[in-house]
């Protein structure tokens, strides 16, 4: 067994061509955010079992309050450093260290003066002493090693696996435990401080590199020059990502926003893991071709195939079967979440299609284009959002953000195929496949369960994911047989390069 898992090991670490570390890095990033999403939803599993929605809705304004000062202060320096074209960028790596410990001390500061006035703006007093204690978090990932940006920009994602999981897998045992013993929100504010310190020792055991306190004007300007786009499109990201989050913490109450964060997190995993995966691999993939179109273009439409293949049928199995699992894994308690799981999985799948578009604006030197279409998005948002909120509630908020993506999205395709000069059909025929075999799956789990099963239960819940793994197989070979779909030659891509 060991000597298999070394041979797997080595296998997908070998490098290669662009494309085939590409894939392998796919393939570790799959095993990150599989890893991280298990041990999230185990997490929260048992923690939903021994804590009140109120709990998760406290930590959940703590983490916006404190993501709303990171994301006003984004310098994205580490785009800059991935984006740029040398191999090694080791003379611009202790510039960006200094700048960021400077960044987390500022954020740390600010939190701890004004979390009173933060925790009084979503009128939860409880929340201030969650702010200051979680305030501190992006100070300790300032002080992490610079060189983990490495990971990425040469693909070398099997330390960034060790790095990501073994900080949530600390995160989870840090958690229950304290929950077990004192049954308060505390624990889930020490499982993310636990994190990241391990993230942050573990960022120096795994990178040989070492920072010194070096500043240089020069390579400040040359990163914020890249970086300043970034900056804008994380504000704008912030706005439309999570200002949904703190338009109900503040005009609903602490435990709508446990219930509206709780069902993001399940209905959107797989958008988020295909959506990262693409993100963090599809970028520094481009970025290394970005003056050939043609390999550009292949490997969008190769990115497109893989995630919407993946992200569709997921999304489309989620809100079919969200009243099974919310009343199996999370309890009688929780029913809020049924609804809002089922529309934000449309957001979910959407999401995970447009997550190729943003790696191709940032690997061409063109990240202004994403940013304007972010701000139309939250414009969107902002326009429709109270009229929403009134009249439907809190499933009105999780409508107004799937509405505004069917407006956005068009927008930045019609860009992204200007970019690669590609047709807009060839593109929809990719899409077509994928969408038309999770929709016949969605039909089929989902009559199973209307007609067959009169109970909820954990044997039924089994049986409807599997079912619905099987049905979309066959029915995307049945396409095969029929069309160009490439359903089969994807899956023989991935295994040959294991």
């Amino acid at each position: 067994m060991l000597k298999y898992l070394y041979t797997l090991y080595r296998r997908l670490t070998t490098g290669g061509s662009t494309e085939e570390q590409a894939i392998q890095s796919g393939i570790w990033m799959v095993g990150i955010n599989v890893g991280d999403r298990v041990l999230q939803i185990l997490k929260i599993i048992i923690l939903a079992r021994l804590l009140s929605p109120k709990a998760f809705g406290l930590l959940g304004i703590a983490l916006l309050a404190i993501a709303s000062l990171r994301q006003f202060s984004e310098l994205g320096f580490n785009q800059a450093l991935i984006q740029n074209e040398k191999e090694n960028v080791d003379a611009l790596l202790n510039t960006a260290w200094v700048i960021k410990i400077a960044r987390g001390l500022i954020v740390a500061a600010i939190a701890v003066v004004a979390a009173p006035t933060l925790a009084n703006l979503f009128g939860e007093p409880e929340a201030a002493p969650l702010i200051r204690y979680i305030g501190f978090t992006p100070l300790i990932l300032g002080l992490q090693n610079p060189a983990v940006i490495y990971f990425q920009k040469n693909l070398n994602f099997h330390r960034e696996f060790v790095y990501l999981v073994g900080g949530r897998l600390v995160d989870l045992v840090v958690a229950v435990v304290i929950a077990l013993f004192y049954g308060d929100v505390w624990a889930l504010a020490a499982g993310l401080i636990a994190m990241n310190i391990i993230k942050f020792l573990l960022s120096y055991i795994i990178h040989e590199y070492r920072p010194s306190v070096e500043f240089e004007l020069k390579h400040g300007k040359e990163m914020f020059g890249f970086g300043k786009w970034i900056f804008a499109s994380a504000i704008l990201v912030f706005l439309y990502s999570q200002g949904d989050d703190v338009f109900v913490g503040w005009y609903f109450t602490a435990a709508s926003l446990g219930f509206y964060q709780i069902a993001y997190r399940f209905s959107n995993a797989p958008a988020t893991e295909v959506t990262h995966i693409i993100s963090r691999v599809a970028f520094p993939a481009f970025s290394q071709v970005q003056n050939d179109i043609q390999r550009l273009r292949q490997g969008y439409f190769r990115a497109v195939q893989l995630s919407t293949m993946v992200a569709f049928p997921m999304s489309v199995g989620i809100a079919v079967v969200a009243p099974q699992f919310v009343h199996v894994a999370l309890g009688d308690q929780w029913d809020p979440v049924v609804p809002l799981m089922q529309v934000l999985a449309i957001w979910g799948g959407l999401r995970a299609f447009g997550a190729n578009v943003g790696p191709v604006f940032k690997s061409v030197g063109k990240p202004d284009i994403e940013v304007k279409i972010q701000a139309l998005k939250v414009l969107v948002i902002i326009i429709t959002i109270f009229p929403a909120a009134e009249n439907l509630g809190v499933v009105g908020v999780a409508a107004t953000i799937v509405g505004s993506s069917f407006i956005t999205l068009p927008v930045a395709l019609y860009f992204v195929l200007s970019i690669i000069e590609a047709e807009a059909m060839e593109l929809l025929r990719l899409v077509f496949y994928p969408l038309t075999g999770s929709f016949g799956m969605g039909a089929i789990v989902f009559a199973v369960d209307m007609y067959l099963f009169n109970t909820f239960g954990l044997l039924q819940l089994i049986v409807l994911i599997a079912l619905g793994g099987i049905v979309y197989t066959l029915l995307m070979l049945a396409i095969e047989s029929k069309t160009s779909c490439e359903f089969s030659e994807l899956y023989i891509l991935f295994r040959q390069t294991i």
